[in-house]
């Protein structure tokens, strides 16, 4: 075998390959198995983790020799002088303190694994400190204790703006409206949806007008509560009922009823006037104002409602009328249409919230059969228009409703997939003449054909007859026989109706994940630049009739149709630094700046690669081509990189990949051979082939893998060179670049002992929680002072709870790995937290802030560092525009980075900004806003802001300035890792490895049992112990 390190210019090739060896900068080529870290052999005083496995001899492989990547002077100092006699394990340039090791940092108590237990006890031992601030356990205490605005910021360039909030002008003297709670009832089992109770409700509202004197002057949200502009005539409650025909039921229709019971009166006044605190009772009028701006659009009392469907805080337009829907196949479709929310600005002004909105439906009116054919053919990428020879035996993907055979099924796979698209949605069944009926489908049964029932003969006796029988006996003979009935009703019933008879309802929203193409169609379609979308947002004021709204005038609500002016300030950039030389600093302009011909602040060793491909072998001379770009730039942005890999290897699928990783550790042992690194080379985007990547790479053998299309490979630019030399400098422990410190960074951020982190939770999908996914936490800090250099901790933990359940455990490692990196303990801590809802805000900050105050406890009692912790909000409907057009950056003229706002639209007294902190290239920027829930720091609002700002510069795999703090994107990439590892395993317990994933690439697999097993689960997501100090992740 011919080595790839001579001098001559061509690439080692082997069909299907094998690779020799691998390395991570001081890190082993490790196997994962369940059994646990083992300690293997130190060298050069270098001790590595490896979880070898009993049945891979080579699995084991590849102790790493060489030291870790040197990150320069600052916050560095030489780890040497942190070793003991006792020889701690060291990953990287980060300590790890064994079991009967303690650092200097560390108290008794402090080891590197803990059990709950003593976690509680540390958070017992810190309710007796005597701390800056006090341990808060009531939620309802936090909420009162959740930081005031210091000041409004002063720093940067002024910058008139306007924003997508609409002022509500409420009568002067305030209106009583008064509360009523409404239970609806019906005569069958089933549960009611809004829209049936919508329908029920104001069918009785119209049937008794000497209750009801003003139908407008009535407002229903579509569960319990309603609200009136004057007491009703009865006293403290009253049941009313009438005959209505619901579509779910019989067409005789069905005996409905409704229970109002009165529950007080709440005055609707202009709080701005009068309200000096968000905790005096503003939560409700703000419910009352939603409700009744979104009453005129939901009420088929009104004319206008039968354009628009309501979901929750948006209204659609129906399509049709020039109105027409997107296709986005799959039996699916995109409506636009917009939202509503009322809410609290500076000085308790009322204000309304109003966007765009986008959002798949299924196709209204959809055959079954049309249906099914669009699913199973968006599943296998398009129809086959290919002409048929022969019968199909089984299966209809690639076929269109109109090429279907009258034998035709499907296969067990189609089956399987066709009744999870199908289950809880509503169908309409009209083979009955004059009467149509509308059912929720349970699941997908066998073939009409085969799936048989009971029932009388003319003579009596009882029967077996299929289902395709019975139509053609009772309505009319079956086209498709053989294709799946659908269990309809309440599921103790056996109701089975042939697909071919069956239409899906309409309205129906699609509620569960689309695909990329979907997802990337609707992207495109609502990309419009922030001039068009601001005259967008106008127009759908004026479509939603505000000004002429009768149910606004009955409660006396006024909503301007003209957006609120307000400024914002401009904050300067900060300098960034790619080496020593003054030449070296680069200020970004306009979010972004240059780096092709930049040299890496710290670069990384990479002393031997190899490649995996999974294309054609005959596409050689094309990663000949790209080998020699990629070696060329990395070497001139400084990285110790090889011209040629040591192997290059091809495959096909799944099973070549595992293949190819197997062979490769176990050639690499045999060679005594090391390697950083292994790039795949991806014939498409295919996420069951990343997945697996990964899983390999990160839990199993412990190297670091980088994944490219081969279409970048054909024609390689600098630039793509350039932004994967970024990322793999970054896997191996080097730093691309790092602030330069200003006034305020370095005095806070910037060369200080600074703890940063990243916090994100991310929760399954409906889907996934039939399948039982937990939700997974992820936390990320710095390792350095830069701050550049982060680790991971993931933790799996129950479903649907927002607050990190171990987040003492997370962070208490994080505190460990900074002090062993930087030898200081942090002076403070800076908390961004993701993904929490106004709504959370107490629960969350009591629960994570006491666990990180107990992790500190458990580094030393007397250690009790200042902390702050912000909440990142990206999933939100404010936009902000320019009033000038000189002020406008880019082709979508949105605002410049490091626009912020702290007046005007915010809240009105708590302590959050608005921060658009990137250059917005495709359709119009959403800023984030950042809420400061806890603040022992004091910081000023232009201190906070300037670091918030200046963090979101340090997101090492572009040169441009993100949109949110890179710890939090860290932090969400970590966690959408970890979710993706966790889904695949879980799919293959429950499914037998027939889907979500192969078997073959995790070994054996637990049983149905343990997947319930929050250590099992965990097992799922843990990547070698090593990875935990790596950005495996980027």
């Amino acid at each position: 075998m011919r080595s790839a390190r001579t001098s001559e210019p061509c690439l080692n090739m082997e069909v299907p390959a094998t690779l020799t060896s691998f390395q991570e900068p001081a890190l082993a080529f490790v196997e994962n198995s369940s059994v646990g870290v083992t300690s293997s052999s130190a060298h050069d005083g270098i001790t590595t983790s490896s979880l070898p496995d009993s049945t891979d001899p080579a699995a084991s492989e590849l102790s790493n020799s060489r030291p870790p990547t040197d990150r320069g002077s600052v916050g560095q100092p030489d780890l040497d002088s942190l070793s003991s006699a006792s020889g701690p394990k060291r990953h990287g340039d980060v300590l790890l303190v064994d079991d009967n090791d303690h650092d200097s940092y560390s108290c008794d108590e402090s080891v590197v694994s803990e059990s709950e237990d003593e976690i509680e006890v540390a958070k017992a031992k810190l309710s007796m400190l005597k701390l800056e601030e006090p341990v808060i356990e009531d939620s309802h205490q936090y909420a009162q204790a959740i930081v005031c605005r210091p000041a409004v910021g002063q720093r940067g360039r002024v910058i008139p703006l306007r924003a997508n909030f609409f002022e509500i002008r409420i009568a002067d003297n305030g209106l009583p409206i008064h509360q009523y709670h409404a239970e609806i009832h019906h005569p069958g089992m089933r549960t009611l949806d809004r829209d049936e109770s919508r329908m029920i409700f104001w069918k009785i509202v119209e049937d008794n007008p000497p209750i009801f004197r003003q139908h407008f002057a009535v407002a229903y949200d579509g569960g319990h509560q309603m609200y009136t502009t004057e007491r009703l005539p009865f006293g403290d409650s009253i049941t009313l009922e009438t005959h209505v025909c619901l579509a779910r039921d019989s067409s005789r229709g069905t005996r409905c009823g409704i229970t109002l019971r009165y529950t007080g009166s709440i005055l609707l006044e202009d709080m701005s006037k009068t309200q000096r605190s968000l905790n005096d009772g503003t939560v409700a009028p703000l419910q009352v104002l939603d409700i009744v701006i979104r009453q005129a659009l939901t009420c088929p009392l009104y004319n206008k409602s039968k354009l628009f469907y309501s979901w929750k805080n948006s209204c659609y337009r129906l399509p049709g009328n020039g109105h027409p829907a997107l296709n986005l196949e799959g039996g699916k479709e995109m409506w636009t249409g917009f939202f509503t929310s009322a809410t609290l600005g500076s000085a308790f002004r009322p204000l309304l919230n109003v966007d765009v909105a986008h959002t798949a439906f299924y196709k209204p009116r959809m055959s079954c059969i049309e249906f099914l054919c669009e699913i199973l053919n968006e599943r296998s990428h398009g129809y086959d228009t290919r002409p048929q020879r022969g019968r199909r035996q089984e299966g209809i993907s690639g076929l269109s409703a109109d090429r279907l055979h009258a034998d035709s099924c499907l296969s067990t796979n189609e089956l399987r997939f066709f009744a999870e698209s199908m289950r809880g949605l509503r169908v309409r069944a009209s083979y009955q003449k004059g009467s149509v009926r509308v059912y929720r489908v349970n699941g997908v049964k066998g073939p009409a054909n085969v799936m048989s029932f009971p029932t009388r003969d003319d003579a009596g006796n009882e029967v077996m007859v299929t289902v395709a029988d019975y139509f053609a006996a009772r309505y009319h003979r079956l086209e498709f026989p053989s294709l799946p009935c659908l269990h309809v009703g309440p599921p103790a019933r056996n109701i089975l109706l042939p697909l071919e008879v069956c239409i899906l309802d309409s309205p129906q929203k699609f509620t569960r994940k689309l695909t990329d193409r979907q997802t990337s169609t609707i992207i495109r379609a609502s990309a419009v630049d922030a001039i068009q979308r601001e005259h967008n947002i106008e127009n759908l004021c004026e479509m939603a009739g505000f000004r002429d709204d009768p149910f606004l005038q009955s409660f006396g609500i006024r909503v301007d149709t003209k957006m609120i002016e307000t400024v914002g300030r401009v904050l300067p950039p900060p300098q960034i630094s790619y080496g020593i030389q003054k030449q070296d600093i680069i200020t970004p302009k306009d979010g972004a700046w240059p780096v092709e011909h930049q040299r890496l602040y710290v670069p990384a060793e990479c002393l031997s690669y190899s490649i995996f491909a999974l294309v054609n072998p005959k596409e050689q001379p094309v990663l000949q081509k790209f080998c020699q770009f990629l070696g060329q730039k990395a070497q001139q942005m400084g990285m110790n990189f090889p011209q040629w890999p040591e192997f290059v290897r091809y495959g096909r699928d799944v099973n070549d990949i595992e293949r190819m990783f197997h062979q490769t550790a176990r050639d690499y042992r045999s060679s005594g051979r090391q390697c950083d690194l292994v790039i795949v080379v991806l014939p498409s985007k295919n996420s069951d082939f990343y997945m697996t990547i990964k899983e390999l790479s990160d839990m199993r053998y412990g190297v670091m893998s980088q994944c490219i299309l081969f279409k970048s490979t054909q024609r390689p630019s600098p630039a793509t060179c350039a932004n994967l030399v970024l990322k793999m400098n970054m896997k191996l422990g080097g730093v691309n670049s790092r602030l330069v410190a200003d006034q305020i960074t370095a005095k806070y951020l910037v060369d200080r002992p600074v703890l940063v982190l990243g916090i994100d939770v991310t929760h399954p999908t409906q889907a996934e929680e039939r399948i039982g996914m937990p939700s997974v936490a992820a936390v990320v800090g710095n390792l350095d002072m830069m701050p550049q250099s982060y680790g991971a901790n993931v933790k799996v933990q129950r479903r649907c709870r927002e607050s990190v359940v171990y987040v003492t455990e997370a962070v208490r490692e994080r505190l460990l790995a900074f002090m062993a990196a930087t030898h200081r303990h942090p002076e403070r801590i800076i908390v961004y937290r993701d993904g929490v809802s106004d709504g959370q805000f107490a629960e969350v900050l009591r629960e994570e802030l006491n666990g990180i105050r107990a992790a500190c406890g458990m580094i030393s009692q007397d250690y009790n560092p200042p902390i702050t912790y912000v909440v990142v909000q990206k999933r939100h409907h404010a936009r902000i525009f320019c009033q000038n057009q000189r002020d406008m950056v880019g082709r979508a003229k949105n605002v410049p980075p490091g626009t912020t706002v702290d007046t005007g639209i915010v809240s009105a007294d708590g302590f959050d900004f608005y921060l658009c902190s990137h250059f917005g290239i495709q359709g119009t920027s959403r800023p984030a806003r950042y809420h400061v829930l806890w603040d022992d720091n004091k910081f000023s609002a232009d201190d906070l802001q300037a670091m918030t700002y200046h963090l979101c510069y340090t997101y090492g795999r572009c040169a441009r300035s993100v949109s949110i703090p890179a710890p939090v994107y860290y932090a969400d990439l970590v966690a959408n890792r970890a979710r993706c590892h966790l889904k695949r395993h879980i799919c293959d317990i429950r499914d037998g490895g027939s889907s979500c994933a192969t078997t073959s690439t995790r070994g054996p697999q637990p049983s149905h049992h343990e997947n319930n097993n929050d250590s099992q689960m965990q097992n799922f997501v843990a990547v070698t112990e090593c990875f935990k100090q790596r950005m495996y992740f980027v």
